[in-house]
This record gives structure tokens, sequence and C-alpha cells, in this order.
């Protein structure tokens, strides 16, 4: 869907994942940069661009792997903000943009594989999903069986009674049924 608000799903999920320019462990322990960006190894922080938070020049290979290791070092599960002082490079906005949208990108191939019809939903309908696809991941999304069937049939009344998610947010969880009863009413 060329006209899909692919910029409105990046703010989507960036207001909602949280966006942090620098390492920070997840609630879990991995390392994580971006908008919910895993990064299981150094090796995989390395191929970002990232750049030294004072200078602004491109980070070393160095400078990415002792961030790395400086942050993994850290107690897991404390808000992101507590890790900054651990490090000394950024991700640029721009990258991390690019990284969520490719992640957005392929989460909507799936939703598509998964969800009859998907093309054919109202694209605030298709945001909610994508929502709950990043969040939850497909297999947790497939978990959802009443949610897919009352989306699957253009029910977004139903779909909205059947979105909430546990371990989020209120306000995450008070958009996407605020969202699919808007569309449900949009008929």
């Amino acid at each position: 869907m060329a006209d899909f608000p692919w910029d409105q799903v990046v703010k989507d999920l960036s207001v909602f994942e949280g966006r942090f320019s620098y390492m920070y462990l997840d609630t879990v322990g991995c390392v994580t940069v971006g908008v919910g960006k895993m990064l299981p190894d150094a090796a995989a922080a390395r191929k970002l661009p990232f750049v030294d938070r004072v200078t602004g020049s491109a980070a070393t290979a160095d400078d990415i792997a002792n961030d790395f290791a400086s942050v993994k070092k850290q107690t897991a599960g404390l808000l992101a903000s507590k890790y900054k002082p651990f490090t000394k490079i950024d991700l640029p906005d721009t990258e991390i943009d690019k990284l969520l949208l490719a992640e957005a990108e392929d989460f909507d191939g799936q939703v598509r594989r998964n969800f009859s019809g998907y093309d054919d939903y109202p694209v605030d309908a298709r945001r909610v999903i994508l929502d709950m696809a990043f969040n939850l991941g497909m297999g947790g999304l497939l978990k959802f069986k009443k949610f897919k069937a009352a989306a699957e049939a253009h029910d977004w009344a139903t779909a909205a009674a059947e979105c909430k998610r546990g371990g989020i947010q209120q306000s995450r969880n008070d958009w996407a049924k605020n969202l699919l009863l808007e569309v449900a009413q949009a008929g």
C-alpha cells in the first residue's frame, strides 16, 4: 500500500516502545537500541552506524564494543535513561527510523500472510495490528484468536473489545481500543 502512513507507524511505535539513541538493557537483560531493536551481541551492534556523542564522528568498532560491554554489565530492567551514563555513543535518529521502518514493514508482511484480507483493512486498524505485532511478536499476536477472527470479519467493535494486552501501559491499550472503535463507527 503505497499511501500507507509509515511515518505515523514509526511515531506510534516510538511513543509506546520508547526511543533511545544509546544502548540499554531491556527488561530481560538484552542489549537494545532505538525503538526496541535487540542487539544479540557486539558484532550486531558494530553493524550499526553509531556516532561519538561529543564529537559527532563515526564511532569505532572498539567504541561500539566498549559501550555494548559496559551496558551488558549493568542490572537489567531499569529505566532506559539509567544506562546512558554507561555509554558514549549514539545511533542517529535517521538510522533509528530506518531500523524501525524495516522491522514494521517485516511485521506488515507477516500479518498479511496470517490475516485474511489484510490489505483491505482500514488504515487505522492496520496501525493497531502492526502495534500489536511489534509488541507481541507474530506468535503472540496469533494467540489473540478472537481478535484475529473479528479483524478478518471486519468487526472492528469486537476487535476493539479483544485487543487488550497484558504487561503494557494502559494508555497503549486505550489507544488501540479507541482507534478500533473509531474505525467501527466510521463503518
